[in-house]
């Protein structure tokens, strides 16, 4: 899968977990439930890249290939829990090996330049 295809039109939070019920993965996901709108405003799309399961990006499952391909593009190892959050621009913004919050990605997010142009613009 070529994420180059959401480049320019969507921010993308890549979270890599063992599985569904892996602890910091419910608790990151119950924030993204809770905050929706705000991720929706923010045009992120998140993918939910699991080792074992049904991997998805928003609700779209995703192939087994695309999947491996996320993972090794993005060196991360099997049964590792990673938050990789990429801007408009294609270019990694964060990287987190431990629990990330979503209060940490969005002051990430509002802190670049073209989401500053977009709360000016009223998105």
């Amino acid at each position: 899968m070529d994420l180059k295809q959401f480049q320019w039109k969507h921010r993308l939070l890549l979270i890599f977990a063992m599985d569904e019920n892996d602890p910091p993965f419910k608790k990151l996901k119950d924030e993204i439930i809770a905050q929706k709108a705000e991720v929706e405003n923010r045009d992120l799309l998140i993918f939910e890249i699991f080792e074992r399961g049904l991997s998805r990006m928003n609700t779209t499952p995703l192939d087994p290939v695309n999947v491996h391909s996320i993972r090794k593009h993005y060196a991360v190892p099997q049964s590792a829990f990673k938050v990789i959050l990429i801007g408009k621009d294609g270019g990694i913004k964060l990287k987190k090996d431990d629990t990330a919050n979503l209060e940490l990605i969005f002051e990430r997010i509002d802190a670049m330049p073209m989401r500053k142009n977009e709360m000016l613009m009223g998105k």
